[in-house]
């Protein structure tokens, strides 16, 4: 074997080696993001409102909620109805009253939007 053979075969299997370190060392990482989580203990049920608990009336609504640094619903919106607006104000008063663990971006508290879906089931 000609020593260019034997360079060329060495160079070869150096080449993975000189790509890794030619990477840069502090690559950029995509910020660690964690959604707001409810604080159980400070969210009571909804109440059922009496005209739709006589008239029967059942479903499910999908809330968006923007939750703050300090883990306090600012701003709520209904996604997708119930099909009765009064039920889905229920749950949007009702998700007003929680606490939150505010979201987090690299481990600092931040503003996040998320969602919730709740049913309305009569038992």
């Amino acid at each position: 074997m000609s020593r260019f053979a034997r360079f060329f075969r060495t160079a070869l299997h150096c080449l993975p080696f000189a790509v890794a370190c030619a990477a840069p060392a502090h690559a950029a990482t995509p910020p660690q993001t964690v959604r707001p989580t409810l604080d159980f203990a400070s969210c009571a049920k909804p109440q059922y409102p009496h005209a739709d608990l006589q008239a029967g009336h059942q479903g499910k609504v999908q809330l968006g909620f923007l939750v703050d640094e300090n883990g306090r619903v600012q701003e709520s919106k209904v996604e997708a109805s119930s099909g009765f607006a009064t039920l889905d104000e229920a749950a949007r008063t009702a998700l007003a009253r929680c606490s939150f663990h505010a979201g987090q971006e690299n481990g600092k508290p931040v503003r996040q939007w998320t969602s919730v879906r709740y049913v309305w089931k009569m038992h």
